[in-house]
């Protein structure tokens, strides 16, 4: 199978190593030509492209059975100090999707597009409780209607041969992203964010396995995808910040998040967590 995946950084390179170690043929993109050579050794094909742009999506999703997106972006600076560039933000996530839609003649043979969104698309969920897939989301910042404009671009693709997964993910951790060390970037501060909401994480391999679930299940529809940590966002940093002696946050709940949401339907599909309480956080969960 050859597998295109649009961005290669965190969760992107790991879904290329885990595919590429299955045998499959594996096409990467990145933005930047001075990963070349990192990105080799996990893909036999890298196309320097952004998303957007209809010559290098043609490229990199050429012959492609299945084509996954995991880009980021819109991160620059602005003196010295990092910002989210609205326009490069939405041209990340929003122009990659047109450029894919423009770009499918390159790929006759394709059954399978997996988009990592967000939970975030849900904002706070309108205040309805338990959130689920069919819960409307909420488009109250610039971010969310990023999020969910690109989902609904990509499910209008769907067909009964060509199967389309929406993955609204939690925050992701993993190894070089432990708790501790993202916590470490708030500790003692105060942030406007809804310490009430739910903690919603889930481990970077475990959204690997979710979309290689994707693919060989052909899953089609729009999943929650975070693990079954039961505490929210206060009170499970509050035990962290303990563990590692670390200052607690402040949460002070200006930008207001949803609380009781479910992730059940991606379990009642059949899969299962490999790290179902965020215990395994510096653990590579796909080696071998």
């Amino acid at each position: 199978m050859k597998i295109a995946i649009v961005g290669a950084a965190y969760t992107g390179l790991a879904a290329a190593r885990h595919f590429r170690s299955q045998g499959h043929q594996v096409s990467v993109s990145t933005t930047r030509p001075d990963r070349v050579a990192e990105l080799a050794p996990v893909a036999t094909e890298v196309v320097v492209t952004k998303g957007s742009d209809v010559a290098g999506m043609q490229k990199l999703i050429a012959g492609a059975d299945a084509v996954v997106l995991t880009m980021a972006g819109g991160l620059g600076v602005k003196d010295g100090k990092p910002y989210m560039d609205p326009v490069a933000y939405r041209d990340s996530y929003v122009g990659t999707a047109d450029g894919l839609i423009a770009s499918l003649p390159a790929a006759p043979r394709l059954r399978a597009i997996v988009f990592c969104s967000s939970l975030n698309a849900y904002g706070d969920a309108h205040g309805v409780s338990p959130v689920l897939e069919s819960t409307p989301p909420n488009a109250a910042s610039p971010a969310a209607q990023v999020y969910i404009e690109t989902e609904q671009k990509l499910a209008a693709l769907g067909t009964d041969t060509l199967r389309v997964c929406n993955f609204r993910t939690g925050t992701i951790y993993g190894p070089g992203r432990e708790h501790r060390n993202e916590l470490r970037a708030i500790a003692g501060k105060q942030i406007p964010f809804d310490g009430q909401s739910d903690a919603m994480l889930v481990h970077r391999d475990d959204v690997v396995r979710a979309i290689d679930f994707a693919i060989s299940r052909q899953l089609s529809g729009l999943f929650n995808l975070f693990n079954d940590i039961p505490e929210n966002k206060q009170d499970f940093f509050a035990r962290i910040a303990q563990r590692e002696g670390l200052a607690p946050v402040t949460w002070l709940g200006v930008v207001k998040g949803p609380k009781g949401v479910s992730n059940a339907r991606i379990k009642d599909a059949g899969f299962s967590f490999a790290d179902p309480v965020g215990a395994r956080e510096g653990e590579d969960l796909l080696a071998r």
